[in-house]
């Protein structure tokens, strides 16, 4: 189904773009527009400010929601859930932490007033698909507010230029692999996936960053939303969460190798990434995750994994792929559905529990919105991508978190290398 169809407008206007896309939007996104770029995403939906506004922060042990500054009695997916009801869509995105509160999941303590989930109502967006523009809005009349801010040639500033520093050394991740590998062995668990945040200084314009990413990695589901103090740059291959009617889908990503543009050499290495013991028990394992994941707010047998480990290529890295689907129940509401899926089997490990406990006591700093969700909801329809390829920026400081599966198989210094391989998206030296 056309994205049209699934959002809904109103009233479509169409838009002469006075310069080249998306340089031509610098100013839209200046102004606080909520930004989803790429072929997941089926071009681009730039959404402006003005609307509604859901968010939540980290209030004396819990989550406190506000819609539009007045507080919200509830769960944040329960009113997140009642906020989709009304006749417009939503962009935002929820954060690690948040996901593994509402599944009862063990989780680091944010710091008190930390973000956990902001979603914006869309009055008006601008809709560019290859080239062609239109104005969509929901509720009102087009307005030529947004028009009035694209701009026929803007100059990019310089983006930020790190470099990015690894929150701990190699002997530290050497030592934080093999706890979980011992855990494995004892039967705690089978697979957990670590993460490791860097850090870079957070100078310059992250706009001109944005634009020079999504050049770069090409992302299926690109993503620049301005959260308040935080802004979310998404360069994320991995859809987390589909539903469009009763279909569910997620396309889990495990095992990476990486991609130089060198033919001879990167077919070795996706053969090699294909074949790999490790890499395919690692990828079976998450996907039966998914599949039980899925299953709980499935109707029965309706479960398939139409697609198995397929081998996928970016700009920087192969990535093994798997395409998960299912039916869901008519009685599972969209809070019941998130509550299963997320956080997502690939950025975790299973069983879900078990791992979520020791990552929380073995990871440098609560992972913030990386790994968690974002992407639009409208009504009962969503297409949320895994917040993987990551950077949250902040006034001085950029983060941005790079990880991987480990199991019995895995190498520490293999698994090392492959963290720094995943930062070469974000194109900071």
């Amino acid at each position: 189904m056309a994205l049209v169809d699934r959002l809904r407008p109103t009233g479509r206007t169409c838009l002469d773009l006075p310069g080249p896309w998306p340089a031509c939007a610098q100013g839209l996104l200046r102004k606080g527009a909520f930004w989803l770029h790429g072929s997941g995403w089926d071009g681009d939906l730039v959404g402006m400010p003005g609307g509604p506004r859901l968010e939540s922060r980290w209030s004396e042990g819990r989550w406190a929601t506000t819609l539009d500054g007045l507080q919200q009695e509830g769960s944040p997916l329960d009113l997140l859930q009642r906020a989709a009801d009304q006749p417009h869509p939503w962009i935002g995105a929820l954060s690690f932490e948040l996901a593994c509160t509402e599944a009862g999941l063990p989780h680091q303590a944010p710091a008190e007033g930390e973000l956990g989930m902001v979603w914006l109502g869309l009055h008006q967006a601008l809709r560019v698909e290859e080239g062609r523009a239109e104005v969509w809005y929901w509720g009102g009349e087009f307005s030529a507010d947004l028009a009035a801010h694209l701009a026929p040639a803007c100059a990019l500033a310089r983006p930020p230029k790190g470099p990015l520093r690894c929150g701990w050394d190699e002997s530290t991740h050497r030592r934080a692999v093999e706890s979980i590998q011992r855990k494995i062995l004892d039967g705690e668990f089978y697979v957990a996936n670590l993460c490791v945040p860097f850090h870079a200084a957070g100078g310059g314009d992250s706009i001109s960053l944005a634009l020079a990413a999504f050049r770069r990695a090409q992302a299926p589901f690109g993503a620049f939303l301005p959260l308040g103090a935080v802004r979310l740059l998404c360069l994320s291959m991995e859809r987390v969460l589909g539903k469009e009617g009763p279909r569910l889908s997620s396309n889990p990503i495990k095992g990476s190798a990486a991609f130089q543009h060198q033919a001879a050499s990167d077919a070795a290495a996706g053969l090699a990434l294909s074949q790999d013991p490790k890499e395919r028990a690692e990828h079976t394992m998450i996907v039966d995750l998914v599949r039980n994941d899925l299953g709980r707010v499935a109707v029965q047998g309706s479960v398939g994994v139409p697609e198995f480990m397929a081998l996928r290529t970016f700009p920087t890295v192969q990535h093994l792929v798997s395409r998960v689907e299912a039916q869901a129940r008519p009685e599972a509401g969209l809070a019941e559905i998130l509550r299963s899926i997320l956080p997502g089997g690939s950025v975790t490990g299973a069983p879900k529990s078990a791992v979520c406990a020791h990552l929380a006591r073995a990871e440098a700093a609560p992972r913030g919105f990386y790994c968690g969700a974002l992407g639009w909801i409208c009504g009962s329809d969503l297409e949320l991508a895994l917040p993987i390829r990551t950077a949250q920026l902040c006034d001085d400081r950029l983060i941005y978190w790079a990880g991987g599966g480990i199991t019995l198989r895995s190498d520490a210094s293999k698994e090392w290398d492959e963290l720094h391989m995943k930062t070469q998206v974000l194109g900071v030296s």
